[in-house]
């Protein structure tokens, strides 16, 4: 069915001029955010959209990316495979060779699994053994954009630091480590408000209540920026529909928030005036990629599992609007890291699904594809119980059952049994067999020049040239990957915790191989210098009066947070800046 803020753009009559006071490339969380934040503002703001509201392979082939040769070992591109192919219906190695897009509203939300957090104070902060960091603006700067950003993504108070006990109005588990040296760390999960038990989808969200100043419209993919002939300003941007029309669109402002790699490739690629991109005369778009490398650093015994589940589990906190989820992991001090020189670096603990797991067998079975059927058969035999419990699970998420009452259930068992809620929520309903729990760390990487987003000399059907990536990990990661394994064996030793045991790759000081989490930042980073960053403090491109960019590519440095909600805050503070704008609006001019 038709939404009345959607068109798509195949079914716009060419003769029919298309303007807007803030023109929005993008329809992902970051797009959708500025969209919301500028409610109000009387500011008439249309949102382009490549893809429509649902997947389909026609848009994710606009998705290709290449990578430099040798940019992952044969080990790496089957982690990939394994780690990203479940996370979306189309998403392919052999197409994405860096991150996960997707192309529909709502953006990368299509595939996350709502996990949430904020930067921690050291994040902002110029560190001397971490090149380029400091940011141009301070945590204090983002702290009511965050507010608003937890609150769009339905999220708990924004506290992800052992301050969360107070607020539980409980004692930390005991025994702990040295909270001077090894404290807590907490991420929150975006659960749908339309789907208590699903991940947050920003598009759905937007559509059951758009701004009444936003329009949308799908089937657009932006070609490139045209700029006026000084080239200070953009004066429109030319897009191409479904059937390969092509046409301009005029804007007032324009907000590029198309994700870390085609923001860079946008900018590269709009040369009219520019004649190495918009924004780069000291060659700084697409570079300065960063990613979360993560690594398994060390598991515990079979028998510390179940103990080791509740220490470092899940959390309910009541709020005014429900219920919000922590789950508590572990993160080194700002003290050791200046002492030791590490990156900023966090660990969780998943547990290991066994090999014979019934809910994925019977998945396999049920939808004809697996390749050991007498394997698979057996698996679900031995469980039966599992497998049935997963069935009824699944029932309470019916539209059968009203939305209120299931709101209520939800809420009341993600603050008493939020380990319970936890497993339903991740696992879709379904229960799992797991048989070890490992010791996961994600950590920050340095801003590299060398590490970038390019433009390779393939195109695609609309004649553009296709994403070429450079990503790689270097020393201080992989060092700071080993020494938080270390440091955490350490600290459960002396607390009397179960040691878990270290991973090989730490004991035999290799490297480990760690892929990308999809979380791609920093080709239009910020900095108020544009020879080391592309937009300002205000997220305006360096020379540019009327172009911003929204998303995790305006990230100087990457901390080790999950980046949605960072993403949204920054949106939320940009919408701020265009609405403080107001007063200086001048009719829009229709595309020449």
């Amino acid at each position: 069915m038709a939404h009345p803020a959607v068109r798509d753009l195949s079914d716009v009559d060419t003769g029919e001029t298309l303007a807007a006071d803030v023109l929005i490339i993008g329809g992902g969380p970051a797009g959708l955010s500025v969209a919301r934040g500028l409610e109000g503002s009387g500011r008439d703001v249309l949102i382009l959209e490549s893809g429509g509201l649902a997947q389909d392979r026609r848009a994710e082939e606009l998705n290709a990316v290449r990578t430099d040769p040798g940019n992952w070992t044969d080990a790496q591109q089957a982690r990939r495979r394994q780690y990203h192919g479940d996370q979306t219906d189309l998403w392919s190695h052999d197409r994405q060779g860096y991150g996960v897009r997707c192309r529909l509203l709502g953006g990368s939300t299509q595939s996350w699994a709502g996990k949430s957090a904020a930067f921690d104070a050291i994040d902002y902060e110029q560190r001397d053994w971490v090149p380029l960091s400091g940011w141009p603006i301070s945590g204090d700067d983002l702290a009511e954009p965050l507010d608003r950003a937890a609150r769009a993504l339905n999220l708990g108070p924004n506290c992800y630091d052992d301050g969360l006990w107070d607020r539980l109005r409980r004692d930390p588990p005991l025994p702990r480590p040295d909270p001077d040296r090894l404290g807590s760390f907490f991420w929150q999960f975006a659960r749908s408000t339309l789907q208590p038990m699903e991940v947050m989808q920003t598009g759905q969200e937007f559509l059951n209540a758009p701004p009444a100043n936003a329009r949308i419209l799908t089937g657009a993919t932006v070609l490139r920026l045209l700029c006026q002939p000084d080239g200070r300003a953009v004066r429109a941007v030319q897009v191409v529909d479904r059937a390969g029309r092509r046409r301009d669109i005029g804007a007032r402002n324009v907000v590029l928030a198309a994700s870390a790699i085609e923001n860079a490739r946008l900018l590269l690629v709009s040369r009219d005036v520019h004649d190495r991109g918009i924004g780069n005369r000291h060659d700084t778009v697409g570079r300065y990629l960063m990613d979360h490398p993560c690594a398994v650093v060390a598991r515990f015994q079979p028998h510390d599992i179940a103990r080791m589940s509740r220490h470092y589990g899940f959390f309910g906190l009541p709020t005014g609007h429900g219920a919000a989820m922590y789950m508590r992991g572990l993160a080194p001090s700002a003290k050791v890291q200046r002492e030791e020189g590490l990156l900023n670096c966090a660990a969780f603990m998943p547990g290991e699904r066994a090999a014979d797991d019934p809910l994925p067998a019977a998945k396999r079975l049920l939808t004809r594809q697996s390749q050991d059927y007498w394997g698979d058969l057996r698996a679900v035999l031995r469980s039966p119980g599992m497998v049935a419990g997963g069935v009824g699970r699944m029932a309470a998420q019916s539209p059968l059952v009203p939305k209120a009452l299931t709101r209520f259930a939800v809420d009341q068992v993600v603050r008493f049994r939020p380990g319970f809620a936890a497993e339903e929520y991740l696992t879709g309903g379904m229960p799992h067999k797991l048989v070890g729990l490992d010791i996961q760390a994600v950590c920050e990487q340095v801003p590299e020049a060398r590490n970038r987003v390019a433009l390779g000399p393939e195109t695609d059907r609309h004649g553009q040239p296709l994403p070429l990536v450079r990503w790689q990990v270097g020393a201080a990661e992989t060092r700071t990957l080993a020494r938080f394994g270390t440091l955490i064996a350490e600290e459960f030793a002396r607390a009397g915790l179960p040691v878990p045991e270290l991973e090989r790759w730490i004991r035999e000081e290799e490297a480990p191989d760690v892929i990308d989490m999809a979380h791609s930042a920093g080709t239009t980073r910020m900095s108020n210098d544009p020879r080391t960053g592309v937009v300002d403090a205000d997220c305006r491109v360096h020379g540019m009066v009327n172009l911003h960019v929204a998303g995790a590519s305006v990230f100087p440095t990457s901390g080790h947070a999950n980046p949605t909600l960072m993403i949204c805050a920054l949106a939320f503070r940009l919408a701020d800046h265009l609405s403080g704008q107001a007063a200086e609006a001048r009719p829009v001019r229709p595309a020449a």
